[in-house]
C-alpha cells in the first residue's frame, strides 16, 4: 500500500529520506515529495505559493499516480497540508497519521493555530528577509547541535502564503466523513501548540493517539523510530504493503 509522506515547513523530501528508504525496506510504496516553492523546488517565486498550492502538489500526487488506499502522513506544517489533500481526494485515503502536526478546521490558518505571539514573530522575519514574501526558519525549535551542520544548510525560507492562507473544505462538513486517522505527540518539544491537538483528539471516536518521547525533528534524528511506527499504525489498520 503506498505511504505517502509529506514534510514541515521549511524543510523537504530530504526530511523523510532515511525513515522513507526504512519504510520501502519494510516492503511500504512509499512517496516523499518536495512541496513546490521548498528545497530544490524553491526556485518558483514565493509569493506564487500558498497553503493551496501544497494542498494541490498531494492531491496531484495522488490523483496523477492513481494511488489507492493510501495512508496520508504529515509532520508539523504538513498536517495542513493533509487535511487539505484529503478533503479534496477522500476515495484515495485510507487512513491519516498527523506528526507532531497542526490540525485545522475548515477556515483556519495555521496562523490561527499557532498563537500571536509566534505570528507576529513571523511577520517581522518575512519582512526582514524578503519584504514579507517568505520567512526563514526560526530558531524554536532548536535544531539538535549533532545536526545542526547537516542540516541547516538545506532548510530553505517558506512561502508566507502557506502560513497566512486558511484551509477552506470543499465539501459538505455535515456529510464529510474522514478516514480513520493517528494523532503522534512529540512530548519532548515544550510548550508547542501540538500538545493541544493530541488532547483534544485523544478519545474521540476515529481517532487513536500515541506518544514519542521525542524531540519535534524526530522524522530526522530518529527516522528508525519514525518508520517502524508508521509501519505499525499502517498494519494495525489492515493497511497492508
Amino acid at each position: 500500500m503506498p505511504i505517502v509522506l509529506v514534510h514541515g515547513a521549511w524543510a523537504g523530501a530530504w526530511s523523510w529520506r532515511d525513515a522513507a528508504r526504512l519504510l520501502r525496506k519494510q516492503g511500504f510504496d512509499v512517496y516523499a515529495p518536495t512541496m513546490t516553492g521548498i528545497a530544490e523546488r524553491s526556485h518558483v517565486p514565493p509569493h506564487q505559493v500558498t497553503l493551496s498550492t501544497h494542498i494541490a502538489d498531494i492531491a496531484g500526487l495522488m490523483r496523477y499516480e492513481e494511488l489507492e488506499n493510501v495512508l496520508l502522513v504529515g509532520h508539523s506544517y504538513g498536517g495542513m497540508v493533509i487535511t487539505g489533500a484529503a478533503d479534496r481526494e477522500p476515495a484515495r485515503v485510507a487512513g491519516m497519521v498527523y506528526l507532531d502536526a497542526f490540525l485545522p478546521t475548515s477556515g483556519q490558518s495555521l496562523w490561527d493555530l499557532a498563537g500571536p505571539e509566534r505570528v507576529e514573530l513571523q511577520k517581522k522575519a518575512a519582512a526582514a528577509h524578503d519584504g514579507g514574501h517568505s520567512m526563514p526558519r526560526p530558531a524554536v525549535p532548536p535544531l539538535a547541535p549533532e545536526f545542526a551542520a547537516s542540516w541547516g544548510p538545506l532548510f530553505t525560507a517558506q512561502p508566507i502564503g502557506t502560513m497566512s492562507q486558511p484551509w477552506v473544505s470543499v465539501r459538505d462538513e455535515d456529510a464529510r466523513t474522514w478516514p480513520r486517522r493517528h494523532y503522534i505527540l512529540c512530548t519532548a518539544y515544550k510548550p508547542s501548540p501540538f500538545h493541544g491537538f493530541a488532547a483534544q483528539v485523544k478519545g474521540t471516536e476515529g481517532w487513536d493517539t500515541s506518544e514519542f518521547d521525542a524531540p519535534h525533528d524526530v522524522v530526522r534524528t530518529d527516522p528508525a523510530l519514525t518508520a517502524d511506527r508508521l509501519a505499525h499504525i499502517a498494519r494495525g489498520w489492515g493497511i497492508r504493503e
